[in-house]
């Protein structure tokens, strides 16, 4: 029988409430605690998962992983029990990346809904869940520049083989590297969170401070 590297109560308690207690697949997002009907008992509907398997014989196993990053919390989701079993049984759709994805995606939302909630309230956070799912590369690529650029405020659009001379303070986004770039951006324009700006031919944007603060969190 292979051996099972498996979460500490500890990390199991940290990792649910890292997402207060919801599942963090992004379609789900359900509540996974609550009270029971004895006064002195709460009802969890939660697992902590284990994103690389906890044994050989598990889904999405590492063979190079120690034991203890098999354990450990970078090694784990909190999921409902229908999720939980749902990357299991097919494990070959729910990769490691995506369940990775799906982390950073449940504890920015709720990082965000803790820390800012004259922002972010629920209605909030069910549309920034949207876009992780629809355009995941591209807020991805702005999370990043605006870490190297905390500054900056506007993004133009453009491909590659076009020439461009700008003041070197906005942020740029290819065609050539996001499809349906024009369809992601009138998204966010739909929620207000970028401002048109275009000037001179060239597809401008300024974000919105609610949204940097998304991004930044």
């Amino acid at each position: 029988m292979s051996m099972r590297n498996d979460f500490t109560t500890k990390t199991k308690e940290t990792l649910a409430k890292r997402v207060a207690y919801r599942c963090s697949n992004p379609g789900c997002r359900t509540i996974t605690s609550g009270p029971q009907t004895d006064q002195c008992a709460v009802v969890n509907i939660g697992v902590a998962a284990h994103i690389t398997a906890a044994s050989a014989s598990g889904p999405r196993f590492v063979a190079s992983l120690t034991a203890a990053e098999r354990g450990s919390i970078n090694n784990g989701i909190w999921l409902c029990q229908s999720c939980a079993k749902l990357i299991d049984n097919d494990p070959a759709h729910y990769s490691v990346d995506l369940l990775r994805q799906w982390k950073s995606i449940a504890e920015s939302s709720t990082s965000c809904e803790l820390g800012s909630r004259q922002n972010f309230d629920t209605d909030s956070s069910h549309i920034f869940l949207k876009l992780e799912r629809l355009m995941a590369d591209l807020l991805n690529e702005m999370r990043r520049d605006l870490g190297d650029n905390p500054l900056c405020r506007e993004f133009v659009l453009l491909k590659k083989c076009w020439t461009y001379n700008g003041t070197g303070n906005e942020l740029i986004y290819y065609y050539d590297d996001h499809p349906q770039l024009d369809n992601k951006v009138l998204i966010l324009l739909n929620h207000d969170l970028i401002q048109d700006v275009t000037h001179s031919n060239v597809s401008r944007f300024r974000f919105s401070e609610a949204f940097v603060d998304y991004l930044q969190n």
